[in-house]
């Protein structure tokens, strides 16, 4: 009975930790691209890495947030898998801000209470001189982690489009 049971916890704690191996190939991935980890953020079921873009003459940083969509039992895990959404938010900061930027703020505000980034929408949003783009993605753990070079090539993949469609958007907001 002993045995059955520290199988299970062996079990729930490899799930439950899938996410921060996961979160292990991000760093691995993005540093091999040429970025910089600068801030670590880390919960329960949601991990949040920052870096910086010294190679983009573009982005200033990306964030990559993983959040675990399955909690800690076996029940939710079969019925669910090892989903979690992967947002991808890049960030472009402007040297300074004049009024009409702020009727842009606004414009790009209201059109952001129709988007759904969960369904593949771009969400911009303005903060004083940076600008956000943001992405979410669903994605099943078990295909990046643990799957060695082929695993993370995928991911990279992933992330890589995204930082690219982000750009796109992005674009029209930065200042010379």
């Amino acid at each position: 009975m002993f045995g059955i049971l520290n199988k299970f916890a062996h079990k729930s704690e490899m799930r439950e930790s899938k996410d921060e191996m996961l979160i292990g190939e991000v760093v691995r991935a993005m540093s091999r691209q040429g970025y910089v980890t600068i801030a670590f953020q880390a919960h329960d079921d949601r991990q949040r890495v920052r870096f910086y873009a010294p190679q983009d003459p573009f982005l200033n940083s990306v964030w990559i947030t993983l959040d675990r969509k399955t909690g800690t039992g076996m029940v939710s895990a079969a019925l669910i898998g090892s989903k979690a959404t992967l947002e991808i938010k890049a960030e472009i900061k402007n040297k300074m801000t004049d009024p009409d930027d702020l009727v842009a703020m606004f414009k790009t505000d209201l059109a952001n209470m129709f988007k759904m980034p969960v369904i593949g929408g771009v969400k911009l949003n303005h903060e004083m001189n940076s600008v956000f783009a943001t992405i979410t993605k669903i994605i099943e753990i078990d295909n990046y982690v643990l799957k060695g070079d082929a695993g993370t090539q995928q991911l990279m993949s992933i992330i890589s489009s995204a930082v690219t469609e982000l750009s796109e958007k992005l674009r029209p907001f930065k200042k010379a």
